[in-house]
């Protein structure tokens, strides 16, 4: 149970809810992350603030708030922290500040009333002189993350006028939006009351981008593996006391795979120039000491296809990401022939480079497509045109569907690297999922 404020100051109340928070189970995954950054509380005239990695909370506004709505506050500045919005979320930010601070708000606060339906512990703030919730809330966006909800706002802003907000300037960081945006209503037994009011909810937080920004890539990297490890550490105790991890929490604790990693080893195990002794010529650098060893024979690579999928979700910097990568890879490889194949329904475009021709392949290639999505055409295509490389590596985002018996003929081994969809089955081959931070 959480203390009553009464006549406690508003640090010990901060401190109290931390401890509160830490020995419930709904709330016990967290209990590590509370120790990340700093945690103080500020005469300024604010609500409360974070850069993502420090929280401040303003002393008169702690003070307004009952403890169930603290713990709310509370836990909104650490899912902050969780999900690293103000590093990951920073294009966005530049994009549109206002409405990407009100798209991650949207994430936290749909989680926040699903990890406690009922508010036992925690209640989103109400305005005392109006009665409205002071904060964005719509069962629409469970499930969603940061761009997706970004992007549907967006939308939204392109149809009607943008969200209203406290403040308008692009990074004053509080929350907005109409809050009717409808979703899936209160079914009666939810304590928050999600979608159940037309109200516009002004936001009980403010985003510090300009801070998160000064941070160094070293300093992000360094809170980004503090994070990692408190939520792993949490995850271990929130296990001992019978509590269930969140599945957007459990995304995060997932392993990462560095895609780049996997493709230089599949690569080297499939591609490489593989040097082979042979008895059939002696090696003359020992001939003349009357010592017969066998030569060195290269079984150099002698063609690899690379299959881009170009169906207009594969655009932009992942592209010019993974052309890069190509690049390297076959700089590192030199196979004696390249075919590049770039598809939707259909091959848009086949080049062939040769010799000299690929060291300059970035530069001279030419993506082409735009349609659907089919990744048979593919299969269709080296087919028909007699492709029997070494190796095949195809780039596809896998929001497709494919029949595997279209694809029984391919023999070389095939890498799929698949941006961001976990589901996706390939016909052919091995499996790596891109995440696009990565």
């Amino acid at each position: 149970m959480i203390i009553a404020k009464s006549k406690l100051t508003a640090e010990q109340r901060l401190e109290l809810v931390h401890v509160s928070l830490m020995r419930s189970p709904e709330f016990a995954l967290f209990a590590g992350l509370f120790m990340v950054g700093s945690n103080e509380v500020v005469d300024e005239p604010i609500t409360a603030c974070t850069n993502g990695r420090d929280a401040r909370y303003g002393r008169e506004f702690v003070s307004e708030l009952s403890d169930k709505e603290l713990a709310f506050l509370v836990m909104h500045e650490n899912m902050h922290k969780c999900y690293r919005h103000l590093t990951t979320w920073r294009s966005l930010y530049e994009i549109n500040g206002e409405i990407a601070n009100i798209a991650c708000d949207y994430v936290i606060n749909i989680q926040l009333v699903d990890l406690d339906p009922n508010g036992r512990l925690i209640m989103m703030p109400i305005d005392k002189k109006t009665g409205m919730r002071m904060g964005v809330l719509d069962a629409k966006y469970r499930g969603m993350d940061s761009k997706q909800v970004f992007d549907d706002l967006i939308k939204k802003c392109k149809k009607a006028k943008p969200p209203k907000g406290k403040r308008g300037e692009k990074g004053d960081g509080n929350e907005g939006g109409d809050g009717d945006e409808g979703g899936d209503g209160d079914d009666g037994n939810n304590r928050h009351g999600v979608d159940d009011s037309k109200d516009n909810p002004k936001g009980f937080d403010e985003h510090d981008w300009d801070n998160a920004k000064e941070m160094t890539e070293k300093e992000k990297e360094e809170l980004a593996k503090e994070v990692d490890s408190a939520l792993r550490q949490g995850s271990i105790y929130a296990g001992k006391v019978g509590a269930n991890v969140p599945r957007q929490i459990g995304e995060l604790l997932k392993p990462e795979i560095n895609w780049r990693e996997v493709l230089q080893r599949f690569v080297k195990t499939h591609l490489k120039d593989r040097d082979a002794p042979s008895w059939r010529k002696a090696h003359r650098n020992y001939l003349w000491q009357d010592v017969i060893l066998p030569s060195i024979i290269g079984k150099r690579v002698k063609h690899l296809v690379i299959a881009i999928d170009t169906s207009g979700s594969i655009v932009g910097p992942m592209l010019d990401l993974f052309l890069t990568e190509l690049n390297k890879v076959v700089t590192d490889v030199n196979p004696e022939k390249l075919d590049i194949l770039y598809w939707d329904t259909s091959v848009c475009n086949h080049e062939t480079f040769k010799g000299g021709d690929k060291k300059s392949i970035v530069h001279r290639t030419n993506p082409r497509g735009g349609g659907g999505t089919n990744p048979d055409c593919v299969s269709a295509h080296m087919r028909d045109h007699k492709l029997a490389p070494d190796a095949l590596i195809v780039l596809t985002d896998g929001y497709m569907h494919s029949e595997p018996r279209n694809w029984a003929f391919i023999k070389t081994p095939s890498l799929w690297c698949v941006i961001g969809n976990d589901n996706y089955k390939p016909p052919h081959g091995q499996l790596i999922v891109i995440r696009e931070k990565s």
